[in-house]
């Protein structure tokens, strides 16, 4: 049995130990919180346009919250633009332009289905202008080997519509 002496001690030792780490609770909490700003500190106003005109930088447009999906076969470049193609123009998005893009290569392994959706991104940035700059993400979808599924998010139309276009459909339809 420890002394007397060593059992206080412990005792001491775990409140500072407790105090310190409550310490520690308040720095980050109050670090968190959002700066304020400062009593006399007001945003300086922005030189107006003389001519009045709206600004010169095009507004941000939208995203269409739910794909429009196409399958489209592996094989080769032309190929798969030609029944990608095919397929924007029959949904009536070929003017569109995309905001993202997922692909799904469908194979038995995750590697080849991977490397099936990547290669067909490859093959739409380098086809389609209107898929040139949009971020694209290639994953593997188990099954078959020799088909990609397409999910387009569009960006909204230039009148800022964010309707789902009416040629398109998704997975779930």
């Amino acid at each position: 049995m420890p002394p007397q002496g060593a059992a206080g001690r412990t005792v001491l030792l775990a409140g500072w130990l407790f105090a310190d780490l409550l310490l520690l609770l308040l720095v980050v909490a109050l670090g968190s919180l959002p700066r304020e700003q400062r009593a006399g500190a007001h945003p300086s106003p922005t030189p107006s346009d003389p001519a009045g005109s709206p600004s010169s930088r095009p507004a941000e447009r939208g995203l269409v919250l739910k794909p429009c999906s196409f399958t489209v076969r592996t094989g080769s470049d032309a190929s798969v633009r030609q029944q990608f193609g095919a397929q924007l123009r029959g949904a009536g998005v070929a003017s569109r332009t995309a905001g993202f893009v997922l692909s799904f290569g469908t194979a038995t392994d995750p590697g080849p289905g991977q490397a099936a959706a990547d290669k067909v991104n490859v093959q739409i940035t380098k086809g389609f202008s209107h898929f040139q700059h949009a971020p694209k993400r290639g994953y593997w979808k188990g099954g078959a080997s020799g088909k990609v599924r397409i999910d387009v998010f569009f960006l909204a139309a230039p009148d800022g519509g964010t309707a789902f276009p009416k040629g398109c459909h998704d997975e779930g339809d």
